[in-house]
C-alpha cells in the first residue's frame, strides 16, 4: 500500500481503473460522468423551467404577485416541493427545494416591457398545466409562446398611439382641430420611439426625443390648421395630450398594486421608474412650451353641452382605451372588452366630477367599477385581469396634470406645480385603491395576509 498524507477520495469519485489488485486509482479531478452523478440534473431542469416561466411573465409586464403565483403553479406541476421567490422590477431570485435538495437561481430581465398577448398566453398556460407535467412539455409550450411575433404590426401600433392621444385631446376639452393635430403628432412620436428603441440606447433619452418630436409636430400641424382657417381655441390646453402615449401606465398601476400587497421591492422600483419617465417627458413639454410660448398649465373649458358632452366622452373613452390596448398588443376580444369597461367607467368618473365630487373620489369609484367588471368577464375571456384593468384605467391617469406639475416646477410656477402635482398623485393613489378594493372583494388571496 502506498502512503497518503491526505484523506482519500470517496468511492463516488473513482474512475474504475486499478493500478494493481489491491489499490484503486482515483482521477485527479471528477470526470463528466462524475459530475452528472453529483448534480441532480432533473431537479436543475425543473428549476430552470420555473425560472423561465417567471422571467417571461415579468418581461411581459406582470405584477410581482402574478409572477409569484405563476411560478408557484409551475413548480407544483413539475413536482417541486417548495418555492421561495423575491421578485423585483427587473430581476427574480428563486429558491426551490425537493427533499434534501435545494437550488437558488437568479434571473435578470434587462428590458421589461408590456406585451398583453404574451401575458395572456402565459396566464392560460399556468391555468392549464397540471400535476405531473414534464419539464420538456413545459419548456416546449414556453418555446411556442416565445416564438410568437407581436400580434399587431408597427403601423397598427403607431395608429393606436395616435388615436389614443387624439381621444385624450377630446377628453381634455379640445376640439376637432386638436383631435387631428394630436393624432398626427402622437403617431409620429410613437414611430420615432419604436425606431430609437431598436438601437438599445438609454430609455429616458428615447422618451425625451420621442416627446420632443410629438410636441413639435403638434405645434406645426396646429399652425398649418390655423393658416388654413381652421384654428382651434384650445391648443395650449391640449398640447400635453400629444405625449400621453408615453405615460408609464403599466408600471404605475402594477407598482401601486405591488405596494398594496407590500411587495415593496417591485412596487418601489416600478413607481420610481414611472416617475423618471414622467420627468423625462415633462422636461420635453417644458422645453417646447418655453420655446413656443405655450401656456400648458392652463385647462380648457368643455366645448359641448349635455347630452352631447357625455356622448363625446363615451366615444372618446372607448377609442382611447382601445388605442392603448392595441399599443400593448392586447388580443382583440380583450381589447374591446377593456374599451367598453373603461369608456363607461370614465364617463361616470367625469360625471361625478362635474357634479361636485373631488377627482380622487371619482377616480376611486371608477377604478372600483373597472375592477369588478374585469372580475365578471376575465374568466370567460381567460384573460389576466391586469390586461383588462390597466388599459381601462390608463385613460383616467392624470398624465396631463403630471406634466403640468413638472413644467410648473421647472418654470418656477410653484402654485401650479403644487396643485397639479397633488392632483396627479392622489388620483393615481385613488385608482390603485379602487382596483385593490375590487381585488380584495373578489380574490381570496388578496384578503389573506401573508399570501
Amino acid at each position: 500500500m502506498s502512503d497518503s498524507s491526505g484523506p482519500q477520495r470517496p468511492a463516488a469519485d473513482r474512475t474504475g481503473g486499478t493500478a494493481d489488485d489491491d489499490e484503486p486509482t482515483y482521477s485527479a479531478s471528477p470526470t463528466d460522468t462524475d459530475e452528472l452523478r453529483l448534480e441532480p440534473v432533473q431537479f436543475i431542469a425543473r428549476t430552470d423551467a420555473v425560472m423561465r416561466l417567471g422571467s417571461m411573465m415579468l418581461g411581459a409586464g406582470a405584477s410581482a404577485a402574478r409572477v409569484r403565483d405563476s411560478m408557484a403553479r409551475g413548480a407544483h406541476a413539475l413536482g417541486i416541493d417548495d418555492l421561495h421567490t423575491r421578485v423585483g422590477m427587473t430581476d427574480i431570485v428563486a429558491t426551490t427545494s425537493r427533499g434534501a435538495m435545494f437550488r437558488t437561481r437568479v434571473a435578470e430581465v434587462r428590458r421589461p416591457g408590456v406585451d398583453a398577448e404574451r401575458l395572456t398566453s402565459l396566464k392560460r398556460l399556468t391555468n392549464e398545466i397540471t400535476s405531473g407535467t414534464s419539464t420538456a412539455e413545459l419548456q416546449r409550450r414556453l418555446d411556442a409562446i416565445d416564438a410568437r411575433p407581436r400580434r399587431y404590426p408597427e403601423i397598427v401600433r403607431v395608429a393606436g398611439a395616435g388615436f389614443a392621444c387624439a381621444a385624450f385631446a377630446l377628453l381634455n376639452n379640445g376640439g376637432w382641430q386638436e383631435f387631428v393635430a394630436v393624432g398626427i403628432a402622437a403617431a409620429l412620436g410613437q414611430f420615432v420611439r419604436m425606431r430609437l428603441a431598436r438601437l438599445h440606447t438609454n430609455e429616458f433619452l428615447v422618451v425625451f426625443v420621442s416627446a420632443m418630436t410629438a410636441l413639435l409636430v403638434y405645434l406645426g400641424v396646429a399652425a398649418v390648421l390655423g393658416a388654413l382657417g381652421m384654428p382651434g381655441g384650445q391648443h395650449d390646453a391640449a398640447v400635453t395630450s400629444a405625449v400621453l402615449y408615453l405615460v408609464p401606465g403599466f408600471p404605475l398601476v402594477t407598482g401601486a398594486l405591488d405596494l398594496a400587497r407590500l411587495d415593496l421591492n417591485a412596487g418601489i422600483s416600478r413607481v420610481v421608474y414611472a416617475t423618471l419617465v414622467l420627468f423625462a417627458t415633462g422636461s420635453a413639454v417644458w422645453g417646447v412650451a418655453t420655446i413656443a410660448h405655450a401656456a400648458v398649465t392652463q385647462t380648457a373649458t368643455p366645448l359641448f353641452d349635455e347630452p352631447v358632452l357625455s356622448v363625446v366622452r363615451l366615444l372618446a373613452g372607448f377609442v382611447g382605451v382601445l388605442g392603448f390596448a392595441i399599443l400593448f398588443d392586447t388580443p382583440p376580444a380583450i381589447a374591446l372588452t377593456a374599451s367598453a369597461l373603461g369608456a363607461v367607467a370614465n364617463t361616470g368618473r367625469l360625471a361625478l366630477f362635474d357634479a361636485g365630487a373631488t377627482p380622487p373620489i371619482a377616480a376611486a369609484a371608477a377604478a372600483l367599477a373597472v375592477g369588478l367588471g374585469a372580475f365578471l368577464v376575465s374568466s370567460r375571456l381567460r384573460a389576466a385581469r391586469v390586461t383588462l384593468t390597466v388599459p381601462a384605467v390608463l385613460i383616467m391617469v392624470p398624465g396631463a396634470a403630471a406634466y403640468r406639475a413638472i413644467t410648473g416646477v421647472i418654470a418656477g410656477d410653484t402654485l401650479s406645480a403644487i396643485q397639479n402635482g397633488f392632483t396627479a398623485v392622489f388620483v393615481v393613489v385613488a385608482l390603485a385603491i379602487g382596483l385593490t378594493v375590487a381585488r380584495v372583494l373578489t380574490e381570496r388571496e388578496w384578503s389573506m395576509p401573508g399570501r
